[in-house]
């Protein structure tokens, strides 16, 4: 196994978690030791924010079908939009530092489900802020990424998404969601995989990327 970091990032509904899924049981069929990292956009500093953002009406949730949905709309407040990103990086950088004083054992390979680049894609969407990746802020979310990581992301059309995962059927901002990660994805030269096909096509082409076969196999 070349690859300690391995990052499957993508909107909701992409089929990055059963990718996730199908490459930690790879793995420890071939003896690997695992652990799953999963950080978004949390909420220590910023929580006052929120709170006030709920209060002026920039956050809003609606319940369709018993099913929450929840938006943000900081793209309003040209305060909030400088403020929350700020926050969320030192947020996130104490969760995963965090993480890291906890988890310090250097055979393992980590399994990134939810991580920076999520993190830095809700901000996107909800500052209306498309280039935010290419500020100061946004390249400090994407410096957050372990050195030598093998990024995918799933990519999948809005219909399948809205068909396969049933929480985003009502979804105000999927199409948007999707579109920062096709921006991430090009203007970060990320590998993405098309999940339109079929699964074992698509499951091979991420295994092949991620130098995944039985030539890795670790030997007890």
């Amino acid at each position: 196994m070349k690859n300690r970091f391995i990052y499957i990032t993508g909107p909701d509904g992409s089929g990055k978690t059963t990718f996730l899924e199908d490459v930690e049981s790879q793995l420890k069929s071939q003896n690997f030791k695992t652990i799953q990292v999963w950080i978004r956009s949390p909420k220590i500093l910023s929580k006052p924010l929120m709170a006030y953002c709920r209060l002026v009406g920039l956050t809003k949730y609606t319940t369709i079908e018993g099913i929450k949905y929840g938006k943000h709309e900081f793209y309003k407040s040209s305060f909030v939009s400088w403020l929350f990103p700020i926050l969320q990086l030192i947020d996130f950088r104490i969760k995963w530092n965090f993480h890291s004083a906890n988890n310090k054992k250097n055979d393992e390979v980590l399994l990134f489900d939810r991580f920076s680049l999520d993190t830095l894609a809700d901000l996107m969407v909800d500052t209306n802020r498309f280039d935010l990746h290419k500020t100061k802020i946004g390249r400090a979310f994407i410096n957050l990424i372990p050195n030598g990581a093998k990024i995918v992301i799933p990519r999948v059309s809005e219909e399948t998404i809205r068909m396969r995962k049933k929480d985003t059927l009502y979804d105000e901002h999927l199409n948007k969601k999707i579109k920062v990660y096709r921006i991430l994805s090009n203007d970060l030269n990320i590998k993405t995989i098309d999940n339109n096909q079929s699964y074992e096509t698509a499951r091979k082409e991420l295994f092949k990327y991620l130098d995944l076969d039985e030539r890795d196999k670790k030997e007890n």
